[in-house]
């Protein structure tokens, strides 16, 4: 369980959002993930197997779509880190490698479909631990998001409805 926040900067407006939201990853029960961002949450994003789910409580409304599919930045955060050097090279092209005051900054282009929306992802890392400590998005529109980790919380309890929100009274749509 990630608690984070998130900077969003839009080609289509001046100012900038601030959202607080919680990430949470589980990898024992298949691919697991939930992004929501508010509280109460405005989004919801998640991801069991290979589909993934974005839900908007605020107007009960709902799109679900393949993973591999997607084009967004939060299918790419969905599908999970690289677990070896392979995956890491099928996922993504390198672009730069850099370290600065303390972090390293690896710099990446998505391959496939997820490259379609993002123009670079930053995994940035500690320089002692290499732990994650946040992710910078640039999207192909010129747009970015930076997603800042200010806690985490490793085994946390969780439970299915929490991958799985209920659907009852919300209407499939596309977002887009």
């Amino acid at each position: 369980k990630v608690e984070f926040t998130q900077t969003r900067r839009l080609t289509s407006l001046k100012s900038t959002i601030r959202q607080r939201g919680v990430l949470w990853v589980d990898h024992r029960k298949g691919t697991r993930f939930r992004w929501q961002t508010g509280d109460p949450p405005r989004t919801i994003v998640t991801r069991v197997d290979d589909e993934l789910l974005v839900v908007r409580p605020r107007s009960m409304q709902y799109e679900k779509s393949p993973a591999g599919e997607s084009n967004s930045s939060m299918a790419i955060l969905a599908g999970g880190f690289p677990r070896s050097w392979d995956e890491f090279q099928r996922k993504y092209q390198l672009l730069e490698v850099r370290s600065q005051d303390g972090s390293n900054r690896i710099s990446v282009q998505p391959r496939g479909q997820l490259s379609r929306g993002v123009r670079v992802l930053s995994f940035v890392t500690g320089s002692a631990k290499g732990i994650l400590q946040s992710i910078d998005v640039t999207l192909r529109d010129g747009s970015s998001q930076k997603i800042v980790f200010d806690r985490v919380v490793t085994d946390p309890q969780t439970n299915d409805a929490l991958f799985e929100p209920d659907l009852t009274g919300y209407r499939a749509t596309n977002f887009k």
